[in-house]
């Protein structure tokens, strides 16, 4: 099992040029392992950028269309990255740590220097499940934030461009 889920923190006093909704709680759960917060209060310290987590879960789907392996850097904890392995159908999910080399992404395909495994390791689940969840809560999170913001931003059409790249 593989779900991801969120709470979106809506921002009135949001400037022009940032997306209302990007920010709020963001967790996934692979078998009986969490990762993310989710609290009924809205709390600043604790949330997390949602528009990101979503972007980089979109093209980890797309790049295990066609290679094997993704590590998805937590842009709040620089050294903890989500290491997602395809094994024929099957996407097995660690949360590991490793130094950020200078000049990496949020984003890489190759393995990291001084990778540990910690915490949980393997959590399986199979690749079309873990592309359907991904690609409905995209959906789903894209059109929460086109309510609370212009539909036209370039953020939100990203998101929905990534999507229909994988839905091909």
């Amino acid at each position: 099992m593989f779900e991801i889920c969120f709470k979106i923190f809506e921002n009135e006093n949001v400037e022009e040029m940032e997306l209302n909704g990007a920010d709020g709680y963001f967790q996934f759960i692979i078998d009986n392992e969490t990762y993310g917060i989710i609290i009924p209060e809205e709390i600043d310290e604790f949330s997390v950028s949602i528009y990101w987590w979503v972007y980089y879960f979109l093209k980890a789907v797309l790049i295990l269309k066609t290679e094997n392996y993704v590590l998805i850097n937590d842009i709040e904890k620089p050294k903890v990255w989500i290491e997602l392995k395809k094994v024929k159908n099957i996407v097995r999910i660690s949360k590991v740590t490793a130094d950020k080399p200078e000049g990496s992404g949020a984003i890489e395909t190759k393995e990291m220097p001084n990778l540990i495994h910690q915490d949980w390791e393997d959590k399986q689940v199979t690749y079309e499940n873990f592309k359907t969840e991904v690609v409905n809560k995209a959906k789903f999170y894209v059109n929460e934030i086109r309510v609370l913001n212009n539909e036209n931003r370039k953020d939100i059409l990203n998101l929905e461009s990534l999507i229909m790249e994988i839905e091909k």
